[in-house]
């Protein structure tokens, strides 16, 4: 291998990631980092580090920087990782005049398919099928809506450039179209760099196929099976298996087929993924989405059921090595699953969350892999991705792979910041997932509501309150004022009160851990609880509340409204970005702006109040 040390241009989880294989085949890592990532797990992992400068933009995106760190650290060639610049065309071609190695497609393949328009016109040059769509370059929103008179709604707008279900919004009507497409945009910007749109035909009821496509440098290409990616939110996966449970063999060599035909067609090198759809009503049916000219977020089960390590496939290619030497056998064995952990609320809209982690422990499990940049004690940003982990586990079939997956998940312990977990293992749980009973639009259609807590977990808290120190014996709200204790404790679980026994003496063993007068607890069967003590007061979310409160962390990057103006129910009041996805704040009744706490660019807070509206008399 030509390899003796190469430039890991991403950060988090991602970094340990390629890390790992290069630290395996005895190749040194460069990593880089920002100030804000200073003592980061990948920054302690990898043994040698730059620190890039946040210039006009996140150094993350800095070519200019990561090739001059690249030369300068005597690296042969740079791994983008599976995000930031993974596909970025001028990246590759900036290490081609630096004399470097791009881990990763040639330019030309990733300009032909990394902008969705494009790659289109490529499909169907290939004879693969695509979904009816509208988009060109410079075409502004009111070309779209003028162009899109003619179809059928609901309609899918996406970025024309980028993927990863970003600035994704689905359309039901021209009023709807008119509104999302200024979101869909900015959010497109922010992103990928580029504002070009696309309205496609959506599907009401697709499953979500992908491909795992590779090639060498000497016009070879293959698969290596299929993913199935059916289990999303706000268009983003969260649970990903391979193979595809309910895919047919004659669809699955037909869309095999029609992937590797659309790689050879385009010149393709290295790993990439060609993602369909399939219409769940007629599955034989299939649409080319789109291709990602990357490694995927979900590339280990594929590596679970092949034997295969891709990050190393990805390095031999890139040296030049033919595909039957790199991958002697496409051989699947078994069947792998994936859960995404991210940080969110999911029984509240999957809204982002964040924080400090203040406990994190994951279980080392027989055929389970968990990666993850997350240490206790680190920052969770809304500045990033909100994912913080993903767990993929192998089982001899999908059943004991979903048994697996729910056993790694009840045993992972995150508190401190609000998660996904408890929501992935009452998701795994449901009928119809066992049964692969689902489409893209499962998690829309079916909210799952969060439990209650047990009164074995209540009793938990009431002990670990009633010995901790730092909630005192002279609290008014669950203590005597002269110092006599009350027979229980006023408990807030997700603002709901619970008044708590204080003589529980429980036997529950769990995970706890204590910020300021909060107590989170974790245990295995109950799940994870967030408890609040005493005298705590959450805003109401009730519509007739007058308070408008903010629903997560992020950055105020509109306000709609000012003191003295009318609203209607559904106006929009404030848009609120975290983790590159807009929230809109909408009015919950009609009346007047009596008081406006939020300005354009203020950071708020989870339940921080921004608005008031009152009810004209």
């Amino acid at each position: 291998m030509v390899f003796n040390k190469v430039l890991i241009a991403n950060r988090g989880e991602v970094a340990l990631r390629i890390n790992a294989t290069l630290e395996r085949l005895g190749i040194d890592a460069v990593g880089v980092y920002t100030h804000h990532d200073r003592g980061s797990l990948h920054t302690q992992r990898i043994s040698e580090n730059y620190l890039l400068e946040d210039l006009k933009q996140s150094g993350y995106l800095d070519i200019a920087q990561i090739i001059a760190v690249a030369l300068a650290s005597g690296s042969q060639g740079i791994h983008p990782g599976y995000g930031f610049l993974a596909e970025n065309a001028e990246l590759a071609k900036a290490c081609q005049e630096a004399g470097l190695i791009f881990i990763g497609p040639p330019a030309h393949a990733m300009t032909a398919m990394g902008e969705k328009i494009s790659a289109r016109e490529y499909a169907l040059n290939a004879g693969v099928p695509v979904v009816p769509g509208i988009g060109e370059p410079e075409m502004s929103n009111e070309d779209l809506l003028d162009a899109c008179a003619g179809m059928q709604y609901p309609l899918l707008v996406k970025p024309a450039a980028g993927g990863g279900g970003k600035g994704l919004h689905v359309a039901h009507d021209f009023k709807e179209l008119r509104d999302v497409l200024p979101v869909a945009r900015r959010e497109a910007l922010t992103s990928f760099g580029d504002d070009t749109l696309l309205v496609e035909k959506y599907l009401l009821h697709a499953r979500h196929i992908e491909f795992q496509v590779v090639a060498d440098n000497h016009g070879n290409s293959t698969h290596l099976g299929e993913r199935e990616c059916s289990l999303q939110r706000r268009h983003q996966k969260v649970i990903e298996e391979a193979p595809a449970p309910r895919l047919s063999q004659a669809n699955r060599e037909i869309m095999g087929a029609a992937a590797v035909s659309l790689t050879s067609a385009i010149g393709y090198q290295n790993l990439g993924t060609i993602e369909f759809l399939v219409d769940a009503d007629s599955p034989e049916t299939f649409y080319f989405m789109e291709m990602n000219t990357r490694l995927q977020v979900e590339h280990r089960v594929t590596e679970l059921i092949t034997g295969l390590d891709l990050v190393e496939c990805q390095l031999r290619l890139a040296a030049g090595d033919l595909l039957k030497d790199v991958i002697p056998s496409a051989h699947l064995s078994g069947h792998a699953i994936e859960a995404r952990i991210y940080s969110e609320d999911a029984f509240n809209g999957f809204l982002p969350t964040g924080g400090v982690i203040g406990r994190f422990s994951a279980p080392a499990a027989p055929h389970s892999v968990i990666d993850t940049a997350i240490q206790s004690g680190a920052i969770v940003s809304s500045s990033f991705d909100p994912m913080l982990a993903k767990i993929s586990c192998w089982g001899e079939d999908r059943d004991s792979a979903l048994m697996r997956l729910k056993d790694v998940l009840s045993d992972t312990v995150l508190l401190g910041v609000t998660t996904n977990i408890d929501f992935l293992i009452a998701l795994l749980g449901q009928a119809d997932v066992r049964e692969s009973n689902y489409d893209t639009k499962y998690l829309e259609a079916h909210q799952l509501a969060r439990a209650h807590p047990s009164a074995a977990v209540l009793s938990a808290f009431a002990t670990i309150a009633t010995q901790s120190t730092i909630l005192g014996p002279w609290r008014a709200d669950g203590w005597r004022l002269n110092g006599m204790p009350l027979s229980t404790i006023a408990a807030y679980v997700d603002g709901v009160r619970y008044d708590v026994p204080t003589e529980s003496d429980s036997k529950l063993v769990v995970d706890s851990f204590q910020d300021d007068t909060d107590i989170w607890l974790h245990h295995r069967t109950f799940g994870t609880w967030f408890v609040k003590e005493s005298g705590y007061r959450r805003a109401s979310s009730d519509q007739l509340s007058d308070e408008i409160v903010s629903p997560m962390p992020g950055v105020v990057i509109a306000v709609n409204v000012a003191v003295g103006d009318q609203v209607e129910v559904g106006d929009a009041l404030v848009v609120i970005e975290a983790m590159k996805m807009e929230h809109v704040v909408r009015a919950r009744r009609p009346g007047h702006v009596a008081r406006c706490n939020v300005t354009f660019g203020a950071n708020v807070r989870v339940g921080q109040l921004l608005l008031e509206v009152v009810e004209d008399v």
